[in-house]
């Protein structure tokens, strides 16, 4: 697999980025009712989100303050936390992880799952976690009927990225059984400003990086086309489960090509993500 780290964004806009998403949902859900349904998240309230999105956040900040992979008990979690106590142990978590990220820097070594670009250091929890708080940022807005706010300039083309190279390329994913379910091919992800080359062989992954008039010119068994958000979203399995009135300006993510290269795409993101 090739992953280029040139093209992410500075450890500074990650950190801005997690925080501002991070403040909005908790504004959002402090507005909100605990037992209001998470569209984007069959199955959960908005409590459910927040006990969740405060658990990821503590987790990191163990991993941190440990200098290691932290083992099932090191770390608090969130289950019996009534809504405001969620909501309070959210943001006392997600601005510890944040200080902590900026304290030791990108280049800091600690332990990650990821492999390619970033793996081993700092930078990739700052990068995963401006787009975690992204992704659940909008499953608030969905929650409480908000408007959907845009992304942090940059952040939602390098999402695409990350849900293609980390995600879905990890070798334990590519592993998988319905890693395989489809056929294998590749797949443009187009969003205008650039896009990514997606390589499923058999047993293999590989994602290369387009510029527009490359993206423009390729030529690819399927095609995936939208704007950034939308094609990020649309891999985290949100874009279609956000009600219509939300959407705004969001692009409907144009499909076309070999159903059977997709569907093997599909399988990798889904065993990936969900």
């Amino acid at each position: 697999m090739t992953t280029d780290r040139s093209s992410w964004l500075t450890h500074e806009a990650y950190l801005a980025a997690f925080t501002a998403d991070a403040r909005r949902l908790s504004q959002l859900a402090r507005g909100g009712d605990a037992s209001a349904a998470v569209p984007t998240c069959p199955g959960w309230t908005l409590l459910d989100l927040v006990r969740h999105v405060g658990d990821v956040y503590a987790h990191k900040v163990a991993l941190l303050r440990l200098g290691r992979r932290p083992q099932q008990g090191e770390w608090p979690l969130g289950d019996g936390l009534a809504f405001t106590e969620a909501l309070d142990r959210h943001d006392a978590e997600q601005r510890e992880l944040a200080q902590l990220l900026a304290d030791v820097g990108p280049d800091a070594a600690c332990w990650t799952w990821m492999e390619g670009a970033g793996e081993g250091t700092c930078a990739a929890w700052a990068r995963r976690m401006a787009h975690e708080a992204l992704v659940h940022r909008v499953d608030a807005e969905a929650a409480v009927g908000a408007p959907l706010h845009r992304a942090a300039p940059g952040l939602a083309a390098d999402g695409v990225d990350e849900v293609l190279t980390w995600m879905a390329g990890d070798p334990d994913v590519v592993a998988e059984p319905q890693s395989a379910s489809g056929a294998p091919g590749t797949v443009l992800l187009d969003w205008g400003a650039g896009g990514r080359l997606v390589a499923l062989p058999d047993g293999g992954h590989d994602v290369r990086a387009l510029s527009p008039a490359q993206a423009a010119g390729a030529v690819t068994d399927a095609v995936l086309r939208g704007d950034a958000l939308s094609l990020d979203l649309y891999l985290w399995g949100r874009l279609e489960a956000l009600p219509p009135l939300m959407r705004g300006d969001l692009d409907v993510v144009e499909i076309s090509g070999s159903a059977p290269v997709l569907e093997r795409l599909g399988g990798r993101v889904a065993a990936a993500t969900q």
